[in-house]
């Protein structure tokens, strides 16, 4: 065994009682070994890190690894929950609704004010601050995640986070129920004149082309906050079909497109 792996007694002590954990904090060790004081604890956790045996998330939090060196990942969604305080978002909220085909590296957690980027393992967790819309969510599978009408709005709000129209087209369309109120709720409250038009030019494409049941409602909602032109990819430019009924101009193209094909 190599001589950085070599592990004192207290070492093996606090190895041995947190087996099978993948996370724990330095005040969960106190807890456990109460004889030990609050700086030595802070050392052995040090060392353990040093070692591979632990990877520290945060101050006072760290992963438990199941090999040295070699981050364990059980549940990627704890740990972005761990490293930032929010809930679980975009293309992952989808992942969790069973909502996304391949299951996405990169981790999305909402949070209300605080941005960020971590790498973990294979896994990269990127915090998205949101404001006041850092709002609407639920336990799901232990963890902290968007309501799936939150979902839905969330990715009409910031679409590079979820994998584009076609994801959110493709997750519509195999959504078996969703509250649609609770949907035009977040519109009312948090969405811009444009997000609407964009929103409802994609639904009623939807509706119209594949069937998804949208009530109608809904597209009158949005249809009432029709103001000036917008583009549907703000970032493009605005060359493509102009959508009269929603003042949108739809720049994906033909190619690119709403829907997968």
């Amino acid at each position: 065994m190599q001589k950085n792996y070599y592990l004192t007694k207290t070492e093996q002590d606090i190895m041995r009682a947190i087996r099978g954990t993948d996370i724990v904090s330095a005040d969960e060790i106190r807890e456990l070994f109460p004889g030990l004081s609050r700086g030595m604890v802070k050392k052995v956790l040090w060392s353990l890190s040093k070692k591979g045996y632990l990877t520290r998330l945060k101050k006072g939090l760290y992963l438990v690894n199941e090999h040295p060196g070699n981050p364990s990942i059980k549940n990627p969604y704890r740990i972005a929950l761990a490293l930032f305080p929010g809930y679980i978002a975009f293309s992952s909220a989808l992942r969790l609704y069973d909502l996304l085909d391949y299951e996405p590296f990169t981790i999305f957690v909402a949070t209300p004010r605080k941005s960020g980027e971590r790498a973990i393992g294979e896994y990269t967790i990127k915090a998205v601050a949101l404001g006041e819309k850092a709002t609407g969510m639920t336990l799901k599978d232990g963890v902290y995640t968007s309501t799936l009408a939150k979902t839905f709005f969330d990715c009409f709000y910031k679409p590079a986070y979820c994998g584009g129209y076609p994801e959110i087209t493709k997750a519509l369309y195999e959504a078996e129920k969703l509250d649609w109120d609770e949907f035009v709720g977040y519109f009312e409250r948090f969405a811009s004149d444009s997000l609407c038009q964009r929103t409802g030019y994609v639904l009623e494409l939807l509706k119209n082309e594949l069937g998804v049941d949208i009530p109608e409602e809904v597209l009158n909602h949005l249809r009432s906050r029709v103001k000036g032109w917008t583009k549907l990819v703000p970032t493009l430019p605005s060359r493509g079909r102009s959508i009269e009924g929603w003042k949108v101009i739809d720049n994906l193209g033909e190619n690119t497109g709403l829907f997968h094909k």
